[in-house]
């Protein structure tokens, strides 16, 4: 992530962060998964002439998906007021990796006869020539496994970069079952997910506070748009 940095047209109004986190929730889930739990959001709706289908596509970490992917395992994705929205059964879904595990990205295309979420809902997403500059507050939202089906926000600032592969370090708080989870920009814009933390391990007794990573998210929306034909905000 080194050279030019572009970043979004900024067509839609600034907004505070409980007006972003009222955007986000309805996109956001708690997804479980064989013996995994992290978030996963909506990023595309479509549909077939001859099916009564909707066909949903949602973003994760690869990490959390891929031990289940070609498994017989259900998916269930369950909203911030704790309701199951979707329970998919093994050929009702289908997991795309995207990239080496390094990318830890996924899609995850979910066939449902129920509305889950609307094209409304949907957020826009940055291309991949867009890049956020270092010290840009940005809020990050998910579903931390230490408490059950609560759906939490964090704030964090875009520190660095990493350039193999192409990753966003965050100086903001990491929490196990938030992996996935969309970070967003204070245009409600979704710039990148969840990979992973780093923490800074001092010694083998002390650890300090690390850093978080995110994948840009621009990887899914070149995947969507140049392979599956689909139309992105």
């Amino acid at each position: 992530m080194s050279g030019e940095k572009k970043s979004v047209s900024k067509t839609r109004p600034k907004m505070s962060w409980d007006k972003v986190i009222d955007r986000a929730e309805t996109i956001v889930f708690r997804l479980m998964v064989g013996g995994s739990m992290g978030t996963c959001f909506a990023v595309s709706i479509g549909t077939t002439p001859e099916s009564h289908y909707l066909y949903y596509m949602f973003a994760t970490a690869l990490h959390v998906v891929k031990d289940v992917a070609g498994s017989d395992e259900p998916i269930y994705m369950v909203a911030s007021d704790g309701k199951t929205v979707c329970e998919a059964k093994a050929g009702c879904y289908a997991i795309f990796p995207l990239g080496s595990e390094a990318f830890d990205t996924a899609l995850i295309m979910v066939k449902s006869s129920e509305q889950v979420v609307t094209q409304s809902d949907l957020l826009p997403i940055f291309g991949p020539e867009s890049q956020m500059p270092r010290g840009t507050e940005i809020g990050i939202v998910g579903f931390p496994g230490i408490v059950e089906s609560e759906f939490c926000f964090f704030k964090g600032i875009i520190s660095g970069y990493l350039s193999n592969p192409p990753t966003y370090l965050v100086d903001a708080v990491g929490i196990n079952g938030i992996s996935g989870g969309p970070a967003l920009d204070s245009y409600a814009q979704i710039i990148g997910l969840v990979s992973s933390y780093i923490p800074n391990k001092v010694d083998q007794y002390t650890t300090l506070p690390g850093l978080l990573t995110l994948i840009p998210i621009g990887l899914i929306r070149y995947f969507m748009e140049s392979k599956m034909k689909a139309q992105v905000l």
